[in-house]
């Protein structure tokens, strides 16, 4: 590896440890309430929310909830019993793995790519892309299940080892995935079909991917049974459940979800032309194995209705080497796209959509992933005691403010949170909890004034974005954005 590539992996390295311990919390709920909260369960915490009902019907894989089990009582043995430290190994275990799978995986696309300059920038959108320097820390099913499916890629395409049991390994590796997130069998489907119609492997090393894969989901088997104290096999359980009684299709999305999506919330302009290339790239590259792993994700989460954009994120890591390797197959068939317009045009392109790339990185580093999190981090624990009550406005009663606040994992003191209609229950409240400090939190804007016109003496102790960020107030921005506030309720 030569002395620059050594230098850009050595500066991602940095970046992404400074981003897993400023970027607290997670991207999706899912992330959370089905990894951590099943955790916290596990660890016998005090649970104010309801498990998920994934818990109940047992369709959640073990692997991470273990994990995260294992981590913390861990750490507790070494007197570390902060469960944002604990959060912070998982975030930096994550990075670590992904760190390995994306080295790995660059080493092998690598290949496909003819010039240096064309290497360069592959490598660049691999490390230093804000999705994925964003992804990569994410003790997430989505991260997991991508870092682990690419680096058995890796492995398998790595030439220098010829050796049988390397093939136990793939498998292993791809069952690891699979229980990671179970929608990344699309991608070991396409995989398995491509060794068997366009690279005709040997049977014998199939049937060791096949016996490693099975090793893996014995592994699972296992979690499952520590997980839901009964013997039960979580991926059917999540293939019933959503396939066969349908439940992934209760969210209706438009077909054509994914195709803008992928086009405006990733990294504008380049990323405008994301599903073109991805179309280009399957009609240039037929027998490709990337096309082979791609076309059944994608047609798959095309077809349900229940559409997220994260389910595509096991695809992003991808994309870099299919742009790279259609462009210079197109300006080899048509040279006059390497002249004039056409290079300028996809040169300035290029290099606006690095320069918007590193203004996303700085802001993943300096934001947290969850407000909520973060609040808990930086506000709840230091100023709010175990004798004390947190009150959320939620007026239409249904819970969903509160819910977002009742992190078990987090919530160290065991503070109890209550849902108001509106400020004037506070004085219910104080009457209800005569010897608790009373604090109000709220993410919807003109909550200040009402507490003062309701002669509810207060004081604001902290909110939902940096103090830098709400000092840029411009057009008055602040007065009209949802930024979660909390304020000590004085007796």
């Amino acid at each position: 590896m030569s002395i620059p590539e050594k230098n850009w992996f050595f500066f991602a390295f940095l970046i992404y440890s400074v981003v897993a311990w400023f970027s607290v919390g997670h991207y999706h709920d899912d992330e959370y309430y089905q990894i951590l909260d099943f955790a916290a369960y596990k660890l016998g915490f005090e649970m104010q929310n309801t498990v998920m009902w994934e818990y109940k019907e047992g369709v959640r894989s073990g692997l991470q909830p273990f994990i995260a089990y294992v981590i913390a009582k861990g750490l507790t043995f070494i007197d570390v019993t902060s469960p944002f430290i604990w959060a912070f190994y998982l975030r930096l275990i994550s990075l670590i793995i992904s760190f390995i799978s994306v080295f790995a995986f660059f080493q092998i696309i690598k290949r496909d790519i003819k010039t240096d300059r064309t290497q360069a920038l592959v490598l660049f959108f691999l490390l230093f892309s804000w999705i994925l320097v964003f992804l990569n820390v994410r003790f997430s099913s989505e991260g997991w299940a991508t870092s682990l499916f690419i680096l058995a890629y890796a492995l398998y395409f790595f030439q220098e080892s010829e050796k049988t049991k390397k093939y136990f390994f793939i498998g292993m590796l791809l069952g690891l995935a699979f229980l990671s997130r179970y929608q990344i069998g699309f991608f070991i489907l396409g995989f398995g079909m491509w060794l068997l119609l366009q690279k005709s492997e040997k049977i014998s090393n199939i049937w060791l991917i096949i016996l490693g894969f099975i090793a893996s989901l014995s592994i699972g088997i296992l979690l499952d049974y520590w997980l839901y104290g009964k013997l039960t096999l979580s991926s059917w359980n999540y293939f019933e459940w959503h396939i066969i009684k349908g439940s992934i299709d209760n969210i209706t999305e438009p077909w054509w979800f994914y195709i803008y999506y992928s086009m405006v919330q990733l990294i504008p302009p380049i990323t405008l032309f994301v599903p073109l290339i991805i179309a280009v790239f399957w009609i240039l590259f037929p027998r490709h194995p990337i096309t082979w792993i791609t076309i059944p994700f994608i047609l798959f989460h095309h077809y349900f209705g229940h559409k997220e954009m994260r389910y595509l994120f096991p695809v992003i890591p991808f994309l870099p080497i299919m742009f790279a390797m259609s462009i210079e197959d197109l300006i080899k068939r048509f040279k006059y796209l390497n002249k004039n317009i056409f290079k300028y045009l996809c040169q300035s392109v290029i290099y606006i959509s690095v320069f918007v790339n590193i203004i996303l990185v700085l802001l993943t580093i300096t934001l947290p992933a969850s407000k909520e999190v973060a609040l808990w981090q930086n506000c709840f624990s230091k100023n709010i005691s175990s004798e004390s009550v947190l009150l959320t406005y939620d007026p239409d009663g249904s819970g969903s403010t509160t819910g977002e606040l009742e992190l078990d994992f987090y919530n160290v003191n065991d503070v109890p949170i209550i849902s108001v209609s509106d400020e004037e229950e506070i004085f219910t409240k104080k009457i209800e909890f005569p010897d608790k400090q009373l604090f109000y939190a709220a993410r919807k804007k003109g909550r200040a004034p009402e507490l003062a016109s309701k002669g509810i003496s207060n004081q604001l102790i902290c909110q939902g974005l940096p103090e830098w960020i709400l000092k840029f107030n411009i057009n008055n921005w602040t007065s009209r954005a949802s930024i979660w506030q909390i304020w000590e309720i004085k007796k």
